[in-house]
C-alpha cells in the first residue's frame, strides 16, 4: 500500500469521524434546547406558584387580622358584661344588707 493510499484511508477515517461528531453535536444541541425549554417552563411555573403562595399568605394575614379584631371586640364586650354583672351583684348585696 502506498503512502498516498494510507493518506486517503486516514482522510476517509477522519471524514467518518467528523460526520459522527457532527451528528453527535446536533443531537446534543437538540437535547440542550429541550432542557433549556424545560428549565424555562419550570422557572415560569415556579414564579407563578410563588406568586400564588404570596397571595394566599396575604389572604391568610387579612383573615387573621379580622379574627383578632373580632376577638378584641368580644373581649371588650365581655369586660363590659363583667362590669355590669359586678354592678348588679353589688346592688343585690346592698339590698340584702
Amino acid at each position: 500500500m502506498t503512502t498516498l493510499d494510507r493518506l486517503k484511508e486516514k482522510v476517509e477515517s477522519w471524514k467518518s469521524q467528523i460526520q459522527e461528531l457532527q451528528k453527535s453535536n446536533e443531537s446534543l444541541k437538540s437535547e440542550k434546547e429541550a432542557l433549556a425549554k424545560e428549565l424555562q417552563e419550570c422557572r415560569e411555573g415556579g414564579a407563578q406558584e410563588l406568586e400564588d403562595l404570596r397571595n394566599e399568605g396575604a389572604t391568610l394575614r387579612s383573615q387573621l387580622e379580622a379574627k383578632e379584631e373580632t376577638i378584641a371586640a368580644l373581649r371588650s364586650e365581655l369586660e363590659t358584661k363583667d362590669a355590669e354583672i359586678e354592678a348588679i351583684i353589688a346592688k343585690v348585696e346592698a339590698l340584702l344588707e
